[in-house]
């Protein structure tokens, strides 16, 4: 019964039928935009919102912009499973979902005007893209907006990411603390979320009291590709005397570590009696993306884009709430490529 009454209450103050009013509430998307607009800031103004079950998202359409690949036949899966993600989380809703790619550095102003200006379109989700100008247009638009894998430098957009600098961290203490000092670490620095995980990674060389030296323990590749990886290791393990090898390899995907086990084959290195291998990618490529699998830390990638949602729905129930960064953890999946160093020592002594 009190539902009803304020349902009654709506429909007094706004003109509109309970029907009308009862549709908006429920999410459902035949609804005007005079109609709709009148009745949310109606309820919002009574406290309904605040009572509204969480499952609720009062949205009609959501534009999803991306990288290109993230649409094509061979692209990057990565963006794929946030894209499910969002899938997901709308699967009990009504509502409609335009998907369109964008630059990741110089976006398409004028396409993401286009779409993200549709009357059909409510609200926006922005992935992996760090274009500033793409954030101030889009914090202009009076539509709530999402961010994920990306940051919004002035702070005023919500946004979701991977914690980067933690998973850095983490993968550097674990191997720190099974004993090794020499890693070598691959990544590429194409993204600003990249120097994050490359922050967090020189923090564990100075929490563990280990010398970072980027001569020796970093390797920069301009991709993710499993050949570039590999020709740039090989490269970089000619140039010096098998001494100064590292105990451990962290590739920055599981692409690049098909590359680094192509090289360490070529040169008879078993994993992970002879060098140890941690790698980070989101839980399906750890577990499926390679003919052995290796320790890595899982990103929630799919997390992500159920978050976005989430964060989406948040905003639109308390439009004055503070901005939100949220960071998600990954989580660290042992498949037994990680030998300790006192292991790996006593290997090298027995092979003597």
């Amino acid at each position: 019964m009190p539902g009803k009454l304020k349902m009654e209450e709506i429909a007094a103050l706004t003109g509109y039928s309970i029907s009308t009013v009862s549709r908006v509430l429920s999410g459902k998307s035949y609804s005007s935009d005079k109609a709709r607009e009148a009745i949310v800031h109606c309820a919002r103004e009574l406290g309904v919102l605040d009572e509204l079950a969480s499952g609720r998202l009062l949205i009609n359409g959501i534009a999803v912009f991306a990288p290109g690949r993230t649409f094509n036949a061979r692209g990057d899966i990565f963006y794929l499973e946030v894209t499910r993600g969002i899938a997901q989380a709308l699967k009990p809703h009504n509502v409609w979902l335009n998907y369109c790619g964008l630059e990741e550095q110089r976006a398409d102003i004028k396409l993401f005007l286009e779409k993200a200006n549709h009357k059909d379109i409510n609200a926006i989700i922005i992935i992996g893209c760090d274009d500033d100008t793409l954030f101030n247009v889009a914090a202009t638009l009076n539509k709530p907006c999402v961010l994920i894998n990306t940051y919004d430098r002035e702070m005023r957009l919500d946004a979701v990411s991977p914690d980067h600098r933690a998973i850095g961290f983490y993968a550097l203490r674990y191997v720190f603390g099974q004993g090794h000092r020499r890693v070598l670490s691959i990544t590429t620095l194409r993204r600003e979320t990249l120097y994050e995980r490359l922050n967090g990674i020189k923090e564990a060389y100075r929490s563990c009291h280990v010398p970072f030296d980027p001569q020796q323990d970093l390797l920069v590749t301009e991709g993710f590709s499993a050949s570039e990886a590999e020709q740039t290791l090989e490269t970089w393990l000619a140039a010096r005397p098998r001494e100064y090898w590292p105990e451990v390899i962290f590739p920055g995907c599981s692409d690049m570590t098909s590359g680094v086990l192509r090289v360490l084959a070529r040169h008879n290195l078993r994993v992970p009696e002879d060098i140890s291998l941690i790698t980070t990618d989101f839980m399906w490529n750890l577990e499926n993306g390679l003919a052995t699998p290796v320790n890595g830390i899982a990103v929630p990638c799919r997390d992500l884009g159920i978050e976005a949602v989430h964060l989406l729905q948040q905003r639109l129930n308390r439009p004055q709430a503070p901005v939100f960064n949220l960071l998600l953890q990954g989580q660290m999946r042992d498949f037994g490529s990680v030998m300790s160093a006192t292991r790996h020592a006593a290997r090298v002594a027995l092979d003597a």
